[in-house]
């Protein structure tokens, strides 16, 4: 269905799709400013449902839509894989893919010679449209937060605030104990999960029946108040391994991460896992301790989280206007306002480049010259890992061979060559267990069983040559990457 806006132009429907009400969250700033635009705006929870134009956030889904837009549901997303993020995020299938600031660019920068991570049209940071409610008219959500607080009827001066991803193990009882007896108010605020959930919810429930009313300091927060609001009033935040612990850095405030506490996605349930340079780390047992000290020092905790919150979050306020003015421009087949942001594997890979066509003229000393500091800058190119390596086992240098060629094979979306390379430097060095572990990995890459056969006489040819080669000899027969 199309919509005509002031202009008398006809505009496509966009359709947002969530799985919760987070998800949902993620995504209202995006659709309110498609709305003000005039684009009729639909929310759907079946992500399979055809749409015009669809804007995802969930999990490795696949899109159904004319023009698509994929952006994070939460700052923490697979932060148990991190940094291999679009290995498992089918990204490539969208137009447009969208990450909220710094780090998470950073983040893509590492995999973005995967061709998952690259969708049709680029990856932009145009950050995090939940940033807006705070950035985008301060004055307004000030007096919200303002009233929530007076909602709430607050004792104390200071509050510390608890958040969790999962309720599990009577956690929320944990902090209530911690800090009842403070002259703190102690702020609980679950996350709005969806009835999928059943045994969360029902946790949920236990928790704040045992909490409503137990103490004039103890305040339960409907789950359904957005979490900006309640981080306006914390001091401190205590959580397992939340995405609220980044999105505090919004609002200067410090995060506390239990991490002995359990999380229950696996069987048996696993510690909280909390890859984030920015939070403070503690156990159940010095949670108390960990926040008063915060607490004594606020000031300079403050300045640390404004530094941490810049490398988090870009355009704070204009996220939701960036994402649209390029939808439109995209949809118009004018050049983006904000353009992608550019793969440094992409700039590495033209010095590679430069660097074959001295090795193709047999002038490896100025091919060196640019690919040795591309190798100190980690760069994500695997061919320069690969063709160093391989000049390093023509010089009879194994130890740097394996060094670059391990390198390479790691970061080769399709590590058929490092790998055989690899392979053939451990027959060198004699290191047959090493070679023939490198031969199993090769045989899940290559296709035929007919290569398979071939590589596995290859490698058993070359071993066999190496146990009759004087100490050291050493092979010319690596492949180079082109």
């Amino acid at each position: 269905m199309t919509k005509t806006n002031s202009s008398n132009r006809s505009l496509p429907a966009m359709t947002f799709f969530y799985t919760d009400n987070c998800e949902r969250q993620a995504l209202a700033p995006v659709a309110l400013e498609a709305e003000h635009r005039g684009f009729e705006v639909k929310f759907s929870t079946n992500s399979k449902e055809r749409a015009e134009i669809g804007v995802y956030c969930e999990h490795a889904c696949q899109p159904n839509a004319d023009f698509s837009v994929i952006m994070l549901h939460d700052l923490a997303q697979r932060h148990d894989i991190w940094p291999s993020f679009w290995r498992y995020e089918p990204w490539n299938e969208f137009d447009m893919g969208i990450v909220p600031g710094k780090s998470w660019v950073d983040r893509w920068q590492t995999q973005a010679g995967f061709s998952m991570a690259r969708p049709r049209l680029g990856v932009f940071d145009s950050g995090w449209p939940k940033a807006d409610l705070v950035f985008r008219d301060k004055e307004v959500f000030s007096l919200e937060a303002d009233k929530l607080r007076k909602t709430l009827g607050l004792k104390y001066e200071k509050s510390v605030l608890y958040a969790p991803s999962w309720e599990n193990h009577g956690k929320q009882d944990d902090f209530v104990k911690a800090f009842i007896d403070l002259p703190v108010n102690v702020l609980l605020k679950q996350a709005p999960w969806s009835n999928a959930y059943p045994e969360v919810l029902s946790n949920i429930r236990q928790m704040n029946e045992l909490h409503r009313g137990c103490a004039d300091n103890v305040h339960i927060i409907d789950v359904e108040v957005s979490i900006m609001y309640c981080l306006s009033l914390a001091d401190v935040l205590v959580s397992d391994e939340s995405s609220v612990l980044t999105e505090a850095l919004l609002l200067d405030v410090p995060g506390v991460a239990v991490t002995d506490w359990l999380i229950p996605d696996t069987n048996p349930p696993r510690p909280a896992s909390v890859p984030y340079d920015y939070v403070t780390k503690t156990t159940k047992s010095k949670m108390r301790e960990t926040v008063e000290a915060i607490l004594a020092e606020p000031e300079s905790t403050r300045q640390k989280t404004r530094q941490d919150r810049d490398n988090q979050f870009s355009n704070l306020g204009k996220s939701a206007v960036l994402i649209m003015d390029n939808i439109v421009a995209a949809l118009e087949g004018r050049a983006l306002p904000t353009p992608a942001v550019t793969a440094q594997v992409d700039l590495d890979r033209a010095e590679y480049l430069r660097a074959e066509q001295y090795i193709n003229a047999s002038d490896n000393l100025e091919a060196m010259k640019i690919l040795i500091p591309l190798v100190q800058a980690e760069t994500e190119c695997w061919e320069v890992y690969n063709d160093l390596g391989t000049m390093m086992f023509n010089e009879g240098n194994l130890e740097d061979a394996f060094f670059l060629l391990e390198n390479a094979v790691k970061r080769a979306p399709d590590p058929v060559i490092p790998l055989s390379n690899l392979i053939e430097t451990y027959c060198a060095a004699g290191q047959a267990d090493m070679a023939l572990f490198n031969l199993a990995q090769l045989s899940r890459h290559v296709p035929k069983s007919q290569n398979k056969i071939a590589a596995i006489r290859s490698c058993m040819e070359t071993l066999l040559s190496a146990q009759q080669a004087p100490e050291y000899e050493h092979y010319t027969n690596l492949t180079m990457s082109a």
